[in-house]
C-alpha cells in the first residue's frame, strides 16, 4: 500500500495560526461559564430550556451569535482590533468540548454516589444487598449530616461547614474524576488516531461543523458580518423559528394569548410507540449537509422500527422485562439496533485497518514516512496515552469491585458506544443522539448476572454515574475540534491549551457551583429527576443492583437473539452497500432507528431529505448552495430564539420557565 501524502506539508508551519490570545480566552472561558454555570441554573432553578442537550448546543450557538454582534461592533470603532477567525473558533470549541460536563456527567456523579448513605432503609433492603458491597472511597459521607443537607439544604440561615463537606467529598471526587478524566483522555487519544481516516479516506461529512465554519469565513475581511448573514436567503431561513418564539414569549404574559405548538404528538394505533412532530429546525438545517442516503435511511428504518415494535406489542412476541437507563424504550428494537450499532462500530475499524496499522508503525518508530505533524498529538503520544489510560481504568474498575472480566467487557461497552456516537454525528449530522443501550445492559445480558460477584453488580451500579443517560459526551466534540483544527490550519499548542483549560474551569465552576446551590435549596427540590428521593437516579440504579443481586439469572437468550439479528442485519447491509454503488440504503439508520429520539426528529429528518432531494433533481449543486443558507438560518434563528426566550424566562419567571423542546 502507498504512504499517503501529508494533507499539509510540514514546511507550511509558519503559516499555522494561533487562536489563543488573551480575548479569545477571556470570551472562551465565559463561554464555559454559560455552559457550565447557565445549564444547572435553566432547567435545575429556573424550569427553562435545556441548553447543552446536543452536539451543537444551544449554549455554543447562542453564544457564537452574540460573538459575531461583538465583533461587528468592534469592526464598526476599531476595524484592525477585531476577532481573528482563529479567535472565534477557539471560543468554539471551548464551549463545545465542556457541553457534556454540567448536566450528563456531572449531574449524575453528584446524584447516584450520593443516594446509598441518604436513603437505604429498612423498606428498600440496600442496607442489607447493595451498602456492604460499595467501594466507600468512591461515596461521600453522610458525617456530620452532609448527605442530609445535600438534599434537603441547610436550615435557613445556617452557614455552609465547608470543614465538614470537605471532608465528605474530597476523596470521593477526587477518584471519579481521576476516571472521568482519564476516560476523556482515551477518547482525544483515539479522536487522533481516527481523524485522518474520517476526513481523508472516508471523507466524512462533518454537518455541525458548517455553521461555525460558515459564520467565520471571510471573518477577517472588512465587512461587519460573515457574508451568509448579508444573505436574505439566510434571513428568510432565521425568521421562521424566530416568530415562532417571539409570538409565543407574548404568551408568556398573557395566558389568553393562542400559543404555536412546537410539536404534535400523534399514536398511529394502540400498542405501537407514538410518533412526535416536532418543529426541530436545528435538526432540518444540520441533515441537509448530510448525503441523501444517509437521511433516508434513517427515516426509513424509524418507520420499520415502529411498525415492528408495534407488531411485537400487539402479538405479545416481544422482550417484556426492561433494563435500567435502556435508552430505546423499546426493548425488542433497542436490543436489535445495538447489535446493529456494535456491528457499525466494528466494521468501520475494520475499514480502517490499513490507517491503524500506519499509526502504530508510526508510534513505534517516529522516522516511518506518515505525517502526524497535523494531528492535536503525536500518534505515538496518542498511542502510549490510549494504553496506559485503559490500563488505569481497568486498575479502577477493578478497584471498584468488578473482576478483570467483568471490566473489561463492561470497558470495551463503553468505548463501542463512545466511538460510535462520535461516528455517527461527524458522518450524519445528527444533532443529538445516544446509544441504543448502555454497556451495563450488554454486559450483564452476555455474562449473566448469576455469573458476577455482588461487589461487581454494585460497581456497575455505580458506573451509570458516568455512563448512564449517554448524551452530550466529550468525544464528537474533540473530534469536531479535530477537524476545525485541521480545517482552519490552526497550531496545535493553542488549541489544545484551549481543550484543558476550559476541562479544568468547566468542572471546578461545575462543582462548585451545584454544590452550593444544592446546600442553599435542597438538591431534591431542583426541578430534575436526577435527585429524585422516590425515583431518581441514584434510585433507579440502586434499586436494579439490589434487584440482580437477589434474582441472580444466566444470560439473556431472547436478547442475545435480537442483538444477533441487529448484527447479522447491519452486516449485510454494509457489504450491500460497499459491493453495489446502485444500493440505496445506508446501514447507519438501523443502528439508531429505535432511540427514542429518533421519534422526536424522524419528521424533521424527512423534512431535510424531502427538501434536499427536490432541490439537487431541479437544481442541481448549483441550487443546493444557494439554499445553504436557508437552512443555516434555520439553525441559528431557533439558537437564537431560545436564547432569547430563555433570557425572558430569567428576568420576568424564575422557577416558571417555558422551556422550548424539552428533551
Amino acid at each position: 500500500m502507498s504512504t499517503p501524502k501529508p494533507e499539509h506539508p510540514t514546511a507550511d508551519s509558519h503559516s499555522l495560526s494561533s487562536g489563543l490570545t488573551p480575548r479569545s480566552l477571556i470570551l472562551g472561558l465565559a463561554q464555559v461559564f454559560v455552559v457550565c454555570l447557565g445549564a444547572p441554573y435553566a432547567i435545575w432553578v429556573l424550569g427553562s430550556s435545556e441548553i447543552t442537550w446536543s452536539f451543537f448546543p444551544i449554549s455554543v450557538g447562542f453564544f457564537l451569535v452574540c460573538v459575531l454582534i461583538l465583533n461587528a461592533l468592534i469592526k464598526s470603532f476599531w476595524p484592525h482590533s477585531a476577532l481573528k477567525p482563529a479567535e472565534i473558533i477557539t471560543v468554539v470549541v471551548m464551549g463545545l468540548v465542556t457541553t457534556g460536563i454540567p448536566i450528563f456527567m456531572m449531574g449524575f456523579v453528584l446524584s447516584i454516589p450520593t443516594t446509598p448513605y441518604y436513603l437505604a432503609s429498612a423498606e428498600n433492603q440496600w442496607g442489607t444487598y447493595v451498602v456492604p458491597h460499595l467501594p466507600a472511597w468512591l461515596l461521600p459521607s453522610n458525617e456530620g449530616l452532609a448527605m442530609t443537607w445535600f438534599f434537603e439544604g441547610l436550615p435557613i440561615g445556617e452557614p455552609i461547614p465547608w470543614g465538614t463537606l470537605l471532608s465528605a467529598w474530597t476523596m470521593p471526587l477526587f477518584w471519579w474524576l481521576s476516571f472521568i478524566w482519564t476516560l476523556y483522555f482515551v477518547c482525544f487519544c483515539l479522536v487522533v488516531i481516527l481523524r485522518k481516516q474520517w476526513v481523508e479516506r472516508e471523507r466524512l461529512a462533518y454537518p455541525l461543523m458548517e455553521v461555525p465554519q460558515s459564520l467565520v469565513a471571510n471573518a477577517d475581511g472588512p465587512a461587519r458580518f460573515p457574508a451568509i448573514m448579508r444573505n436574505k436567503i439566510f434571513w428568510a431561513g432565521a425568521a421562521i423559528p424566530l416568530f415562532i418564539a417571539l409570538w409565543n414569549i407574548v404568551g408568556f404574559f398573557f395566558h389568553f394569548f393562542p400559543q404555536i405548538a412546537w410539536e404534535h404528538p400523534i399514536q398511529i394505533a394502540p400498542g405501537f410507540p407514538t410518533l412526535s412532530v416536532r418543529y426541530y429546525f436545528p435538526v432540518i438545517g444540520f441533515m441537509y449537509f448530510a448525503n441523501l442516503n444517509i437521511t433516508f435511511s434513517i427515516w426509513f428504518f424509524f418507520v420499520i422500527i415502529m411498525l415492528e415494535e408495534g407488531l411485537f406489542n400487539r402479538f405479545g412476541m416481544g422482550i417484556t422485562d426492561g433494563d435500567t437507563f435502556v435508552l430505546g424504550q423499546l426493548p425488542s428494537t433497542s436490543w436489535q439496533s445495538w447489535g446493529a450499532f456494535v456491528a457499525l462500530v466494528l466494521w468501520s475499524l475494520w475499514m480502517a485497518r490499513d490507517h491503524i496499522k500506519d499509526v502504530v508503525r508510526k508510534a513505534w518508530n517516529t522516522s516511518h514516512p506518515v505525517d502526524d505533524s497535523r494531528e492535536l498529538l503525536s500518534y505515538r503520544s496518542a498511542s502510549i496515552g490510549f494504553i496506559l489510560g485503559i490500563g488505569y481504568m481497568l486498575a479502577w474498575l477493578y478497584r471498584a469491585g468488578m473482576d478483570l472480566t467483568v471490566a473489561s467487557v463492561f470497558l470495551l461497552g463503553v468505548l463501542i458506544a463512545y466511538l460510535g456516537i462520535t461516528r455517527l454525528v461527524v458522518q450524519t449530522g445528527m444533532f443529538y443522539i445516544t446509544t441504543p443501550m448502555v454497556s451495563q445492559g450488554m454486559t450483564m445480558m452476555t455474562l449473566g448476572t448469576a455469573s458476577i460477584s455482588p461487589s461487581g453488580l454494585a460497581a456497575l451500579g455505580l458506573t451509570y454515574s458516568f455512563f448512564g443517560d449517554v448524551q452530550s459526551i466529550f468525544m464528537p466534540s474533540a473530534a469536531h475540534a479535530a477537524r476545525l483544527h485541521d480545517a482552519m490550519r490552526m497550531t496545535r499548542r493553542g488549541l489544545c491549551i484551549a481543550i484543558v483549560l476550559a476541562l479544568g474551569v468547566g468542572f471546578f465552576s461545575t462543582l462548585t457551583y451545584v454544590l452550593i446551590m444544592a446546600y442553599d435549596q435542597g438538591a431534591s427540590n431542583f426541578n430534575s429527576w436526577f435527585f429524585r428521593v422516590s425515583s431518581g437516579a441514584g434510585v433507579r440504579a440502586f434499586d436494579d443492583v439490589m434487584a440482580k443481586i437477589k434474582s441472580p439469572a444466566e444470560f439473556h437468550a431472547q436478547k442475545l437473539t435480537f442483538f444477533a439479528i441487529g448484527s447479522a442485519a447491519m452486516s449485510a447491509l454494509t457489504f450491500l452497500q460497499y459491493r453495489f454503488t446502485w444500493w440505496p440504503l445506508h446501514p447507519v439508520g438501523l443502528a439508531i432507528a429505535s432511540v427514542w429520539m429518533i421519534r422526536n426528529q424522524a419528521v424533521a429528518i424527512f423534512i431535510a431529505w424531502a427538501a434536499k432531494s427536490l432541490i439537487m433533481r431541479f437544481g442541481g449543486i448549483e441550487l443546493y448552495r444557494k439554499a445553504a443558507p436557508f437552512f443555516l438560518g434555520l439553525i441559528l434563528g431557533h439558537f437564537s430564539a431560545v436564547g432569547i426566550s430563555f433570557i425572558v424566562d430569567m428576568i420576568f419567571f424564575p422557577g416558571n420557565g417555558h422551556p422550548i423542546l424539552h428533551g
